[in-house]
């Protein structure tokens, strides 16, 4: 019985199944008998059954998805301590490797010795003029440089390049800016073999930290199943989620974001529109509760009364940080309006949380214009104490046949959560993979000279 590759290609085994059916419609034993041992009839359904058989799979259908398990699989390293190189403090987050690509979240907080632009009259108000830009690009020049400088290894002593694929910020600080990190993408090279028990980031003064494999929790993934709440209902719900999102993103005092009050005035608008068009249950408490909402967020009324989740949400931001996590989570949910997501890893570090996914054929969704584009299905988070999180998109890279991107959500996970449930949401249907917080004490992370 012959054996997948470790890397099988489902249009090469499309391209098998329609060859065995050519050579059998040409009258050909071998193939004829391949054929027949499935079937009495020389179809390509008949083909594609005989190659599933040959290779120990039921069916056609099961060795497609166990291709696209193995080309969706994905493995994540994370628990690094901070590097003192000399561009600054390098941060490493997760080290994500898939096939044929390995990428390192990082954030940088600069040096204090990197070289600032030059003062021009009137700095800090208008266009930065050409000599200030000039500085800053050669600031960042030296940054790439010294990052690219980190030496990698793994256990096995395999050595491998680092290199900056994007940045996102400021370098150095323009006059009367603080110091802020900047968030990095670095490309590492080659892929790392399956098996490393760990990568060590080394500067070249001999400071090094080790990243470690991310431990796989108990995943449970549910069937497809219609959405409960009325569509008017799950509206005026996200628009709830939404605007209880804007406020936790917010750094001024409650009532003084122009932004959220103007998306208040819009999500009453729309609420008053589903209760006149008759879309919503007259009964339904969530119109008053929403104007509740919106008086707190604008500072007209204190933020009484309110469901318990919506509330929960907004004392969360006073929330002290619990564990990090670096979980591969490893769990695909079933098709819901035609895209197929798959959940690879979840990660919880100071200040924020974040999962990383996969989609097919993809996650945005654009107009025939391309003028507008939408996710194809909606995503929140709940925990098993009853606390709601909502997600935004922190952006995603095309893979051809798929999409990888990154949801970040609002609040901070509650320290004291054991379990974790994600529901996917779109055209009706829904699906959920309740995750175990576990383990919640991360591995122990070497760091030396």
């Amino acid at each position: 019985m012959p054996e997948l590759p470790g890397r099988p290609d489902i249009h090469q085994l499309r391209r098998q199944a329609r060859e065995l059916l050519r050579a059998a419609a040409d009258g050909d034993p071998h193939a004829l008998s391949r054929l027949g041992a499935v079937s009495d009839r020389v179809t390509l359904s008949a083909a594609q059954l005989a190659l599933a058989r040959e290779h120990g799979f039921a069916s056609w259908p099961a060795l497609r998805a166990e291709v696209e398990r193995r080309s969706s699989q994905r493995r994540s390293f994370g628990w690094a301590t901070p590097i003192e190189i000399a561009a600054g403090t390098l941060s490493p987050g997760e080290l994500i490797i898939g096939p044929g690509h390995a990428v390192l979240e990082a954030s940088l907080m600069p040096a204090r010795e990197l070289e600032r632009p030059p003062a021009w009259p009137g700095e800090g108000h208008g266009p930065v003029p050409a000599e200030a830009r000039e500085a800053l690009a050669r600031v960042n020049e030296t940054l790439l440089r010294q990052v690219n400088d980190v030496l990698v290894t793994d256990d096995q002593g395999a050595r491998y390049a680092l290199r900056v694929q994007s940045m996102s910020g400021y370098l150095p600080p323009l006059p009367g800016q603080a110091r802020e990190p900047v968030s990095l993408r670095l490309r590492l090279d080659p892929v790392p073999a399956r098996g490393s028990r760990w990568l060590e980031l080394r500067d070249k003064d001999g400071l090094a930290t080790r990243l470690l494999p991310s431990p796989r929790p108990a995943v449970r993934v549910s069937p497809a199943a219609p959405v409960p709440a009325r569509p008017a209902e799950r509206e005026l719900e996200a628009l709830a989620l939404g605007l209880i999102d804007l406020r936790l993103a917010s750094s001024g005092p409650a009532g003084e974001d122009e932004h959220i009050r103007r998306s208040c005035s819009a999500a009453l608008d729309q609420a008053a529109q589903l209760r006149t068009s008759g879309e919503l249950d007259p009964a339904s408490e969530l119109p008053d509760q929403l104007a509740r909402l919106c008086a707190a967020l604008t500072g007209q009324h204190p933020a009484g009364d309110l469901p318990s989740a919506w509330s929960g949400m907004l004392d969360a931001a006073r929330r002290t940080d619990g564990p990090r996590y670096y979980l591969d989570i490893g769990a695909a949910l079933p098709p819901i309006a035609s895209t197929a997501a798959h959940v690879d890893c979840l990660v919880s570090e100071p200040g924020s949380w974040r999962v990383h996914f996969q989609a097919r054929p993809r996650w945005w969704i654009h107009s025939e214009d391309r003028q507008r584009k939408w996710e194809a299905l909606a995503v929140d988070a709940e925990d098993n104490l009853g606390g709601r999180y909502h997600s935004h998109n922190e952006g995603g890279t095309g893979h051809g046949d798929h999409e990888e991107f990154t949801l970040g959500f609002r609040p901070r996970l509650d320290p004291l959560a054991s379990e974790l449930k994600l529901t996917l949401t779109g055209a009706g249907e829904q699906a959920t993979a309740e995750i175990d917080l576990a383990p919640a004490v991360s591995p122990q992370v070497s760091r030396s000279r």
